[in-house]
Order: C-alpha cells, then structure tokens, then sequence
C-alpha cells in the first residue's frame, strides 16, 4: 500500500504500481526518480480519470520520456510475490517480474459506529448538503466521510462550513472551486470544470490555453518541459475551470480558484494585476491567448 511505500529501507530495483490515478502518479514519478524500472498498470483508458484529458496525456507522455512503461485499458488478474499477470487493452495475457507492487486503487471512508445514524449514503459515504448538513438536519459531516473531495483542505474548508452554519453564520461549500494538485513532476493541478464534463452536461464552452514556456521565469526555473495553462469559460463568458500543467502549478491554482468561486468573467478576471516576472502570470497571458 502507499503507507508502507513511504516505510521501505531501500529502493527497488523494480515496482510495478496497480492503478494510474493521483497517488499511482505521484509514487510514479518518486521512485523513477530514486532509480527504481517503474511500470504502470491503470484500467482505464487514460491515467488521472479525473483529471482534463489533454493535460493527463501531457503528463503520460512526459514520464514515458523518462521511462516509466505504462499499460492503460488493462485489467489486473492476480498478483503474486513477485510478479503481475494481467490482461492489456488487446485482451493479450501478460506479466512483468517486479521486486515490489505497490497497490494505489484508491481509499474509502471508514463509517464503522456511525450506522446507528442511519444517515443517507453517498458513494462510500454519507451524503452532505452545501452546508455540510446530513440526512438528519441537526447532524453535520466533514472531511473523507463526505466522499465528495477527499483531499485535506477540502476537509479543512468543509469543517469552517459546518462550523458556522452550526453557530448560526450562514455559509457553502462550493465544491466547483476546490482546486486539486498532482505532486508529480511537473505538478498537475485543476480547479473547476474540465472538458469532458461539459460535453458530458451539454453545455456550450470556450477554450483558451497557452504554452507555460510563454512565461520567461517558468523558462529560467524549469528544465524543459512544455507545460500548458488552459482556462474554460462558459457561454456567458465565466470561467469554468483552469487546468495546468508544469512547475509550480500548485502555486497559482488558487488565483483561478478564486476567480472560479467569484464567478468572473474574462473581463474582470483580466483586471487583475500579477507581478512580472512571474509564473502565474501565465493565467492572465491565457486569458489572451
């Protein structure tokens, strides 16, 4: 598991790492990095499901460059001590000998003494309101028990909602503007809406986005690598979601956070002043693009 990754004694020559998704990525990129032949198996047709397509596939060709296998599409038939059996998107039969497997499959919130709740469930939770509020109006959830945005500072913001709602100051939770981070390199982050999730809703969208080399700090501090920032804007012109990827991503994701949860459009967004040279100020070069 992920836990007893971070307590190994040594580096494997080898891993292969069961599932593609946010922390398959991250211990990915850690032990290639340390020297580790690292492969990857993800079942779905792409790594980070969750995460807009276009920069998942940035990212998947970025590591192969450095030499991470991955087999996407693929379904996992037995582990054993020492190797992987699985079938690939060709329905082919294969295996990969491997000193260690790391299991990266996802969590699910423990709900062990709260049945006797009997709250209403959602995923492998139990379903919230904006306001934190539960099935049952006097009782309020927060953190991975919600099973919406399993992510710390999720919980952190969902516990100031809960609590203030609780005392009587009228809050929300706004899920859309909780941006997500990839501690991958380079860092992947989004906050909002992808693509993907627009055609899926029918909505009508606009698209701009611009290489990070179009910033002249990101070019000085970064070694290669392309990067992209992308902002999503509705049809009334709002933006939607802001999608990157490159070094430090996780930096200035929350500028697009704001504007998110602000609800601006790409006119007000583009009174806002960053400072030169920076490398957030690849969001306001976006807005351009």
């Amino acid at each position: 598991t992920s836990r007893e990754a971070l307590e190994l004694k040594a580096v494997p020559q080898s891993i292969v790492i069961v599932g593609g998704g946010v922390i398959g990525m991250e211990f990915a990129g850690l032990f290639n990095t340390l020297g580790s032949k690292v492969s990857v198996i993800e079942m779905a047709n792409e790594i980070l499901p969750p995460v807009d397509s276009e920069i998942a596939a940035m990212l998947h060709a970025e590591y192969q460059k450095q030499g991470i296998d991955f087999f996407v599409g693929a379904k996992v038939n037995e582990l054993q001590n020492n190797k992987v059996l699985f079938t690939d998107n060709q329905g082919n039969e294969q295996s990969i000998d491997t000193e260690k497997i790391l299991l990266c499959v996802g969590r699910k919130p423990s709900l062990k003494g709260i049945e006797i709740l009997d709250l209403e469930p959602f995923r492998n939770g139990i379903k919230v309101n904006d306001k934190m509020q539960t099935s049952k109006t006097n009782v309020y959830a927060a953190g991975d028990i919600t099973a919406f945005s399993m992510l710390a500072h999720t919980a952190v913001r969902e516990a100031e909602v809960a609590v203030n709602n609780i005392v009587g100051k009228s809050d929300t939770m706004a899920y859309n503007a909780v941006p997500a981070v990839v501690y991958t390199n380079p860092e992947v982050a989004g906050v909002g809406l992808t693509e993907d999730e627009l055609k899926a809703q029918g909505r009508s969208y606009s698209v701009r986005k611009l290489p990070m080399t179009f910033s002249g700090r990101f070019v000085a501090e970064n070694e290669g690598g392309n990067g992209l920032c992308k902002l999503i804007f509705d049809d009334r012109n709002t933006i939607v979601g802001c999608h990157m990827i490159g070094n430090p991503s996780s930096e200035i994701i929350a500028v697009a956070a704001l504007a998110i949860e602000q609800q601006l459009t790409s006119e007000r967004f583009e009174k806002l002043i960053f400072p030169h040279p920076s490398v957030g100020e690849i969001i306001k070069e976006t807005l351009f693009a």
